[in-house]
């Protein structure tokens, strides 16, 4: 009885989550990993029952189901939006001039001729703006959340046939489940033995809220440009982000992981700089455009991808499941196994009936339907992975779907499918397939809370398939109210990762015109990363290519953000060889606290028509204010990190 109470909130949490941080996701292109929010509102909801219990199994069935429905809000808005922006770009090329001669001829004759050719060019540019609008597709709301359905049937069954392999490697940190596992053992437990919550915890939750409130606000810069150079559509940026989810993650991360996501940050930072400094009408401008560096990213994330999934297909080290724990935690029934199948089986079945249904049964639809099994596949073990490698607020899941995207387009351009119209049968395909990395994304971190808690991981599979299908329903419903009120790609909603995918299958799939420069760069340090991988762990050290590759692809002020909570913590923690509890509370506190903040935002933003966070700002704020501001922060939120990481003295 207490698991389906602990399933009935969590679902009713995950719902609400994942339908009002959809704006707020299409807005900023990322989403905030939830898992540790869901922990704390359930601890609230349920203090009095779980202090009378002592028990964590509610806090643990709770998170898996009230955490699921943003894997749902990732896998659309990341790629849904991509038609909208591709039509709209496409045929502004065609429509925006004619509106632009309309407007110029109505200037030069006036408002107040009187032979009514004014009146009639008004009109006529009021068609041509209505026609602009028209030729962009809607959002379709009933193939989303078909498309959702099935990513999180696929998504959801391979998870829980690979759970013993991925959740017994000891090689993975699992930063953010070993946040939550302290924040459900510290709620448990007698208030005697908690560690010191004001100290950690709540201010590391006060000071995440707050943070994102003073930028949101103006006083603060969310980032402090400390070198800028721009050269046309050419942009490098040196800046330190005042964002306290990358300094949690950090605060979680160990010092060498770390290290090496900066130095993939720091690589992207060279070659950002390299690329402002192209005359974008040179010839090397066309060998290397703007966006190169995301090319290279890109790459080097293919090679370390197909690197890891060839590490994880491989035996287990002997005892190495002895090491992570009882190993019955992670075993699966056989019964569950075949529901597992069961549930793969039918997610590919109502995506390959829907191809079959939109485009008839031939080369297309068999074509499509085993590429996206194979790239699910693998795509969605290495989902998981990733989560549990860097965990999943800051986990480049649009790297597997990057992958994937290449993948699908080479797949359609097999076999002849290359006009934009057929970007309206590619893309829910995609959408699937993205639903069904982000479900492992979150299922593989709450599973590995499950088993740090000591609850069998097989006993979260029924909290995770109801949270993903309530998101699944909602979710397509907000993103075609986004789309209606505000226009998806727009400045209002500008959703960065869908542009990114528009731009990718554009390139491919209608151009067929990709920069081989760049990639060709970006798989050599792929190979590198690789090469630094295996020659560690001969070693006996732990170097993972992931985490440089993820450093490159990645925003570089993502990197800087990880190694100032690490370094702060290692600052902390010198000489010891564990993690205090108070220094995991105090980083999952900062994690926590910016995704309330969109949370209440988000409400707003469904709540008052036209809210937007930008409306929030103050006039007149000095820049060495927030400037000042933005400095002071992050040195508070790294001090919080250092003075929890701290022992006390003996």
């Amino acid at each position: 009885m207490q698991d389906l109470k602990a399933i009935a909130f969590g679902v009713v949490v995950s719902t609400v989550l994942a339908g009002v941080l959809v704006i707020a996701g299409l807005k900023a292109g990322i989403t905030p990993g939830v898992s540790p929010l869901v922990i704390l509102v359930a601890w609230g909801a349920f203090s009095a029952a779980i202090a009378k219990g002592g028990t964590t199994r509610f806090l643990n069935i709770a998170q898996v189901a009230g955490s699921a429905g943003m894997a749902v809000t990732a896998g659309v808005i990341f790629t849904a939006p991509l038609v909208q922006i591709l039509y709209a770009d496409r045929n502004a090329a065609e429509v925006e001039p004619l509106v632009e001669r309309i407007a110029e001829i109505r200037s030069e004759i006036g408002a107040a001729s009187d032979d009514g050719t004014a009146a009639a060019l008004e009109e006529e540019l009021a068609t041509t703006r209505e026609r602009y609008r028209e030729l962009v597709p809607p959002v379709d709301v009933k193939t989303l959340i078909l498309m959702s359905i099935a990513g999180s049937l696929i998504g959801f069954g391979f998870v829980g046939l690979a759970t013993k392999k991925f959740l017994t490697d000891p090689t993975l940190p699992a930063p953010e489940a070993r946040a939550c596992e302290t924040m459900i053992v510290t709620a448990a437990a007698e208030r005697a033995q908690r560690p010191k919550l004001g100290r950690s915890l709540f201010a590391g939750l006060g000071l995440s809220f707050l943070a994102p409130l003073l930028t949101n606000l103006g006083l603060a810069k969310e980032h402090v440009v400390l070198y800028s150079k721009t050269s046309g559509d050419r942009e490098f940026k040196f800046d330190l982000p005042f964002t306290p989810i990358y300094i949690g993650i950090g605060g979680l991360l160990t010092l060498a992981t770390a290290l090496l996501v900066f130095g993939g940050s720091l690589l992207r930072l060279i070659g950002d700089l390299g690329l402002a400094g192209v005359d974008p009408d040179s010839a090397a401008a066309l060998r290397f455009p703007a966006n190169s560096m995301r090319w290279v990213g890109g790459a080097a994330m293919t090679v370390a991808v197909a690197y890891s999934l060839i590490k994880f297909a491989r035996p287990r080290v002997a005892g190495a499941v002895a090491r992570t724990g009882d190993p019955r935690l992670v075993e699966v029934d056989p019964s569950r196994k075949l529901r597992q199948v069961a549930s793969i089986a039918l997610g590919m079945l109502v995506l390959f009936g829907w191809i079959v249904v939109q485009d008839g049964f031939g080369a297309f639809a068999l074509t499509m339907g085993g590429t996206i099994l194979v790239m699910c596949m693998l795509m969605v073990t290495l989902g998981a992975l990733l989560s549990l490698q860097i965990g999943s607020s800051a986990s480049p899941v649009s790297g597997t779907i990057f992958v994937t995207t290449l993948v699908l387009c080479l797949a359609a351009l097999a076999v002849g499918r290359r006009e934009i119209d057929d970007v309206l049968l590619l893309t829910p395909l995609l959408v699937g397939a993205c639903v069904a990395v982000c479900t492992a994304n979150d299922s593989s971190q709450d599973y590995k809370t499950l088993q740090l808690c000591g609850v069998r991981v097989q006993d979260g599979f029924l909290a995770q398939i109801l949270g993903l299908l309530g998101g699944a329903i909602v979710v397509p419903f907000a993103v075609f109210i986004a789309h209606e009120t505000s226009t998806l790609g727009s400045e209002d909603l500008i959703a960065p990762q869908g542009k990114m995918f528009a731009t990718l299958i554009d390139g491919l799939l209608l151009q067929e015109s990709l920069p081989w420069t760049p990639i060709l760069i970006g798989a050599v340090l792929g190979l590198f990363a690789v090469g630094m991988e295996i020659v560690a762990t001969a070693r006996k050290h732990q170097l993972p290519s992931m985490a440089l590759a993820v450093g490159i692809y990645l925003p570089a002020y993502l990197g800087v953000g990880i190694l100032i909570g690490a370094l702060f913590r290692w600052f902390g923690e010198r000489g010891s060889d564990s993690q205090r509890n108070e220094s995991i509370l105090a980083a999952a506190g900062l994690i926590t606290g910016a995704a309330a903040l969109e949370l209440v935002l988000g409400i707003l933003i469904f709540a008052w028509p036209g809210f937007t966070p930008d409306s929030l700002a103050l006039s007149g704020v000095p820049g060495f204010v927030s400037t000042g501001l933005a400095l002071l922060g992050i040195a508070v939120l790294g001090g919080l990190l250092l003075a929890n990481s701290r022992r006390p003295a003996s």
